[in-house]
């Protein structure tokens, strides 16, 4: 009887450990834990932000896609303030901003103009892969997963993975309003003199 007891206590002790944690949701699909890379809890917490609110926030701005499509005026309009900026200061021997690094620079700046003007505006914070709208950007964040659209059900995890968002680390420049924020015709330094 008792050999039997402590089978059966071992069984449902194997089974219970056995099972896999959902600790998250993107879009309704359950995350598990045995899918988290990394050998320490902050790892984890970055993979989670990978595999959880990176997609998210990505479908979101894939439905808006067609707003923030660099169009040929954009190219252009970038293209030729660089060489102007180039010239006013003496570095017309530096290479010329190439079509798929304007192209890629004006996407950037489309973009964190859209996320800045639809959620809120705020401060920014220079990265350097150009400015962010750090603000906005968290306010995104925030809203997506209050609808739904991904979710982290341990507590500890959703600190961690949503670090950089909730705590800001290092200066953030003050919001410039919306009338000059993200514009193309910004993203380089005027000329002395004008």
């Amino acid at each position: 009887m008792k050999y039997s007891f402590v089978c059966l206590l071992l069984f449902c002790l194997t089974g219970a450990l056995a099972q896999d944690r959902v600790i998250g949701h993107l879009g309704g699909k359950p995350v598990l834990e045995s899918e988290l890379k990394g050998s320490s809890e902050l790892k984890r917490a970055n993979h989670l932000y990978e595999q959880v609110v990176a997609p998210a926030v990505r479908a979101y701005l894939a439905s808006h896609e067609q707003r923030l499509k660099p169009t040929e005026t954009d190219v252009q309009q970038f293209m030729q303030m660089d060489r102007a900026s180039r010239k006013c200061r003496g570095r017309s021997d530096q290479p010329e901003a190439d079509r798929s690094y304007a192209e890629w620079e004006v996407l950037n700046i489309k973009l964190q103009r859209f996320i800045y003007a639809q959620h809120g505006g705020g401060r920014l914070r220079f990265q350097q892969m150009g400015t962010e709208a750090f603000d906005a950007t968290r306010t995104m964040i925030l809203e997506l997963e209050r609808r739904g659209a991904f979710a982290i059900h341990d507590p500890a995890l959703r600190e961690m993975a949503l670090d950089y968002w909730l705590k800001p680390h290092g200066p953030l420049m003050s919001d410039p309003g919306f009338d000059k924020a993200f514009k193309i015709e910004h993203a380089h330094e005027p000329c002395p003199g004008r």
